[in-house]
């Protein structure tokens, strides 16, 4: 038998329709499965010099969209997370970006 590690799943607070917190939290494949409302963050990067816009092509392995482009960063605000940590999360550690000049 082969030891496998689990990777804890990624609890999202659930939201109302208007984004309101409702208080209760659930793991990611619930909260898309039941369709529930939930944050995310989207991080557009543009260059006004080059007029050139940074896309990212997303992994075959996705559970959606996979092989599609998509935006420059973006993902899910863990529960309790603010949108602005989450921001700098996925732009630092995801696609390391030196935002320490945007302070």
């Amino acid at each position: 038998m082969e030891n496998q590690k689990s990777i804890p799943e990624e609890y999202l607070d659930v939201l109302t329709k208007t984004g309101e917190k409702t208080g209760i939290s659930k793991p990611r494949g619930e909260i898309h499965r039941d369709g529930h409302y939930h944050r995310a963050v989207h991080v557009w990067i543009f260059s006004e010099t080059t007029k050139e816009l940074l896309l990212q092509k997303r992994a075959d392995c996705k559970d959606s969209w996979p092989g599609f482009w998509d935006i420059s960063s973006a993902g899910h605000i863990s529960a309790g997370e603010s949108s602005l940590v989450t921001a700098r999360y996925y732009l630092v550690c995801i696609l390391m970006f030196d935002i320490r000049s945007c302070d």
